[in-house]
C-alpha cells in the first residue's frame, strides 16, 4: 500500500473509532459503570418528547427525544452531597450537583439527557461547525436561570458521580468562621457553578478552556472592581481578541449580585495567598 493510501486508511479508522466512542454515554459511580448507545436511549422506556423554550445554547425553541437524568442515575450510588461530573467529547467538563440531576416533578427544575436521532440530526450550534449531539444535558425549569448556564452540557460523553468540588479541591474553600449568609460564600458557590467549567484556580479543578484564575495573578490584582464586573458580564465589552471563548452572561443567568459575590470571593482568596 502506498504511504498516502495507508495514512488515509489510518485516518479513516481513527475517525471511525472516535465516532463510535462519541455515540455512547457512560454512567459511572464509585463501584462501576454502565454504557448506553444512542438507540438504547432513544428506545428507553422513560424516553419522552420535550420542548425547551428557549434553549440557551441554540438560542431558540428546540424539541428533543430525552430521558430524565433521575431515571438514568437511579441505581447508581449517589450521596446527598455528591456531584456528577459531566464530560464532553470536546474536553468540556463541569460538576453538577447530583440533587439537581435527581430532582423530579413537582421540583422547580428537571434535567434530561437529550438524544440525537441518527436520521434527524440537530442543527449546527451558533458560530460552530457541528451540533450538540449525540447527547446533551437539557433542563426544564419553572423560572429561567434556576440552573447555571454551564450545566447545559452538550456533546456529552460521560456522567460520573464524584465528591463535591470543595472536597476534591479544598483550596477553594473559605474559612469556617464566615457566616452562612456572607456574600463570599455565595461567590464560592457561583464560581463553582459558573466559572470552574472553564477555569482552574491555583491549579485546582479540571477546567481547560480558559486560564487559571490564580496563577500567576488573581484577576482582582489587575482589574479595577467595576471593570472586572463588566468583564464577567460581557468580556467583549472590555477587551476583544481573536481566540476569545468566554461568553457573556445575561442578567437572568447570572444576577448582578452573583457577579459581586464572585468578585468578593476572588478578593478574599487574593488576600490569603
Amino acid at each position: 500500500m502506498k504511504p498516502g493510501a495507508f495514512l488515509a486508511a489510518l485516518a479513516a479508522l481513527l475517525c471511525g473509532a472516535t465516532l463510535a466512542q462519541a455515540q455512547t454515554l457512560t454512567l459511572t459511580d464509585r463501584d462501576g459503570s454502565r454504557t448506553f448507545g444512542v438507540r438504547d436511549l432513544l428506545n428507553h422506556p422513560a424516553a419522552q418528547n420535550i420542548s425547551i423554550t428557549p434553549d440557551p445554547v441554540y438560542r431558540r425553541t428546540m424539541s428533543y427525544r430525552a430521558v430524565p437524568t433521575a431515571v438514568l442515575l437511579k441505581g447508581l450510588k449517589v450521596g446527598v452531597d455528591d456531584y456528577v461530573q459531566a464530560r464532553a467529547t470536546d474536553d468540556f467538563s463541569v460538576a453538577i450537583p447530583a440533587r439537581l440531576l435527581m430532582a423530579v416533578p413537582p421540583a422547580d427544575v428537571e434535567a434530561f439527557v437529550a438524544v440525537e436521532s441518527p436520521v434527524s440530526r440537530w442543527p449546527q450550534l451558533p458560530g460552530k461547525q457541528d451540533g450538540a449531539g449525540p447527547f446533551y444535558v437539557v433542563w426544564q425549569q419553572k423560572v429561567r436561570g434556576q440552573v447555571s448556564s454551564e450545566y447545559w452540557a452538550y456533546k456529552l460523553a460521560a456522567l460520573a458521580v464524584t465528591d463535591s468540588p470543595i472536597k476534591r479541591w479544598p483550596g477553594l474553600a473559605v474559612d469556617e468562621s464566615l457566616p452562612a449568609a456572607d456574600p463570599i460564600r455565595r461567590g464560592l458557590d457561583r464560581f463553582v457553578a459558573v466559572c470552574m467549567a472553564c477555569h482552574r484556580f491555583n491549579g485546582e479543578g479540571e477546567g481547560e478552556q480558559g486560564p487559571d484564575l490564580a496563577r500567576p495573578m488573581n484577576p482582582v490584582d489587575y482589574f479595577q472592581p467595576a471593570a472586572l464586573k463588566k468583564y464577567i458580564r460581557n468580556p467583549a465589552s472590555v477587551r476583544a481578541w481573536g481566540e476569545q471563548k468566554m461568553p457573556g452572561f445575561d442578567a437572568e443567568s447570572l444576577h448582578d449580585a452573583d457577579i459581586d459575590a464572585i468578585v468578593a470571593w476572588l478578593g478574599y482568596k487574593a488576600a490569603r495567598k
